[in-house]
Formats: structure tokens, C-alpha cells, sequence
């Protein structure tokens, strides 16, 4: 009964990667595979609610969860893996040298060589999630209400330290080139552990919520997603990959990793670091070099103020940056509207003046 059930799912699995591709729009590069769908989950665990968390291990296998239970998702189906947990499983994720580190309630535990899962030490909230750096690991808030939320970082050997935290919450945390990013709200930020440097890199409209980011390092592209979108950046350049669907997004051997456990669907997408690279080379004009989509404009400084960060770090940030902010009448009073201080006006004012004044006098028209 065992083979059957195996040989339906994985033709049911086939019948989704078709009808992806068939749905596939604007003939361009990238190719859908799904490898799981809720009608898949409903031969293993109808009801199972999986949480945000995801990783590959040494075999190449996809590692999911539910509150209670590891399953290993694969070209078979999905199946669970080892025995039910006690408590509840909020984050995972494997550190460099393979070793699956889990934050259960309010511990941060580790299986040990028994395969029994073991307390290392008790964190400062609930709730909390987890992310993979080179040497090290962190550690964030995620939704706490009426609290500040904090990213750590997890060193060996049990001791962590708080880098920073933010009355918002950290939906996403990944390290790239020596630097953090994180998402809070509809932007990107970037945060260096040693300068304690902040400075927003991208941001979304006003509603839209980033959930992921994840980065390939071989080829320095920052992918995020909101729910129903993902997006890639490059070289200060921001291009959309699909605005099919959306969710948790990790980029793997080649293809882009999109899981939404809501919707109970996983989707690899492959060919998306060609697109992307056509795409940007295709927007390099003398123009766009001259004026860079990452500058800062009135939308970030207000981001900024949501995110409540103090009226000297944003201005700190407006000094270092590329600067292209909208500051007539009308605009000035709709930054006042959004709680801007008039000293950070005050500094993208300045930061306007200086702008022009670097202007080549053989551009002046």
C-alpha cells in the first residue's frame, strides 16, 4: 500500500511541475518545479501546519517542520523524520559544519551524537528565530508586540551578545559580505557588526511586507519576497522575478527555493541567476550609472522614522548616502505629517545642496 501511495504522489508531483510550466508567462528562462503541494501533505498529515523554517541537509534533502515533527522532503514525497519533539519548534537551521541547531520555546538546543535532542542554553525571548553565518549564528525577535525586538549573535560555546534592537519586528536575517541585512516592514537594511553602520539598501511601496531575504554570495544577488512576489538586487539595481507567488525564499545549487507553509506549496525555480544577470546588463545605460536606484529618497527617511531609529542615525545615514530626496513645499509639509524632525530635514536639505553643488559645471544646464 506504501508503494502505491509513493508512486501516486510522485505522478501527482509531475502533474504540478507540468502545469507550473504551462503557466509560465512571457516565454522567458526560468523553469517551475513543485515539489510540494497540499495534496501531497494530506498522504502524510492532512492537517499539518509547517513553520517558516526550512534547510537542506548533506543529502540534499529539504528539512521542514510542523510545531512537533521534522519531515525530509524529496523527489519521493515528504515523509517524517525521527521522533515527535516536546515542545514547540519555532526555528531551525544547520551552522556551517552541518550541526541542526533548534530554538524550542525560549532554548536553543542541538541533537546530540544519540540523536536526542539537548538543551545548550536558555535565550532572552519566545518566539524567536534563527539564522546561519560563516563562523557564527543569530539570533532574532519576530513579532513581539509593545517590546523591542533584538537581533543576538550566537558565538561558540553558549555566549551571545545583542548587536541591536528596533521597535519593530525583524522578519529576516541573513549575512553577506561581512555585513547583516535584515527585513523590517516593506525595506532591506544593512548592518556592519564592527562600524555598528545602518543604512537602508531597498525598500517596497507603503503596505507591502517584506517576509525573506537570502543571498547568494557566489554571485553577490539579494533575493527577498513578500508573500505573493519575489525580487532580486544587484548592483544597487532591484529586478522582479515572479509576482506569481511568494513566501520564504532560499537560493540552493543552482535554483531559488520558495516555500509559503500557509499555502502548503514548495517551488524551486530554475534559471533565475541567467534572468537576472540579463536583465540587469540590459539596464546598465551611462544614465543608471550616473543616478543609482539604491538612493535614498523621502520614502526610506520616513521608513526610517517608522522603524523609530534616532534623528542622529539618520542623519548619520543621509550623510553617507547618494541622496535624491523631493523637499518643495508640499513635500516638506507631508514629512512633518509623518513625524520627520525638522533637524532630518534640516540634513537631506543640506544633503540636496551638497549633491548639487558635486555637480560638474559642464552638466548644468
Amino acid at each position: 500500500m506504501q508503494i502505491y501511495r509513493i508512486i501516486i504522489a510522485v505522478i501527482l508531483l509531475m502533474c504540478g511541475v507540468l502545469n507550473i510550466r504551462a503557466s509560465s508567462t512571457n516565454n522567458d528562462s526560468l523553469r517551475f518545479e513543485v515539489l510540494l503541494t497540499s495534496r501531497l501533505l494530506s498522504d502524510v498529515q492532512k492537517d499539518a501546519l509547517f513553520n517558516s523554517s526550512l534547510d537542506i541537509t548533506s543529502d540534499r534533502l529539504i528539512l521542514l517542520s510542523t510545531n512537533d515533527q521534522f519531515y525530509l522532503l524529496g523527489w519521493g514525497g515528504i515523509s517524517p523524520v525521527g521522533k515527535k519533539v516536546e515542545g514547540k519548534i519555532n526555528s531551525f537551521r544547520y551552522t556551517s559544519d552541518s550541526l541542526l541547531m533548534i530554538i524550542r520555546n525560549r532554548d536553543l538546543c542541538a541533537f546530540d551524537l544519540n540523536g536526542k535532542l539537548s538543551k545548550l542554553f536558555e535565550l532572552p525571548n519566545e518566539g524567536m528565530e534563527i539564522s546561519r553565518g560563516k563562523y557564527v549564528m543569530y539570533a532574532y525577535d519576530r513579532n513581539i508586540d509593545g517590546q523591542k525586538n533584538a537581533l543576538y549573535l550566537i558565538a561558540r560555546r553558549g555566549k551571545y551578545s545583542k548587536l541591536f534592537e528596533i521597535p519593530s519586528s525583524i522578519n529576516s536575517v541573513v549575512e553577506w559580505n561581512n555585513t547583516l541585512l535584515f527585513a523590517s516592514g516593506n525595506a532591506i537594511f544593512s548592518y556592519d557588526i564592527k562600524t555598528k553602520d545602518l543604512k537602508a539598501i531597498a525598500s517596497l511601496p507603503k503596505g507591502e511586507v517584506i517576509r525573506s531575504i537570502h543571498a547568494n554570495s557566489s554571485s553577490d544577488i539579494v533575493y527577498f519576497s513578500t508573500d505573493k512576489m519575489v525580487f532580486a538586487t544587484k548592483d544597487s539595481s532591484v529586478v522582479l522575478v515572479t509576482n506569481q507567488f511568494g513566501g520564504v525564499v532560499r537560493f540552493y545549487n543552482g535554483g531559488l527555493i520558495v516555500f509559503n507553509p500557509e499555502k502548503k506549496y514548495l517551488i524551486r525555480i530554475l534559471g533565475v541567476e541567467n534572468k537576472i544577470t540579463s536583465q540587469l546588463k540590459g539596464s546598465k545605460t551611462p544614465q543608471a550609472k550616473e543616478q543609482p536606484s539604491d538612493i535614498l529618497t523621502n520614502a526610506m527617511v520616513i521608513d526610517m522614522v517608522k522603524l523609530k531609529l534616532s534623528d542622529s542615525r539618520i542623519i548619520n545615514i543621509i550623510n553617507k548616502s547618494v541622496v535624491n530626496f523631493n523637499l518643495g513645499v508640499d513635500d516638506m509639509i507631508f514629512l512633518s505629517g509623518q513625524n520627520v524632525s525638522s533637524e532630518v530635514i534640516m540634513a537631506m536639505k543640506n544633503a540636496m545642496r551638497k549633491k548639487t553643488s558635486n555637480v560638474p559645471n559642464n552638466t548644468k544646464q
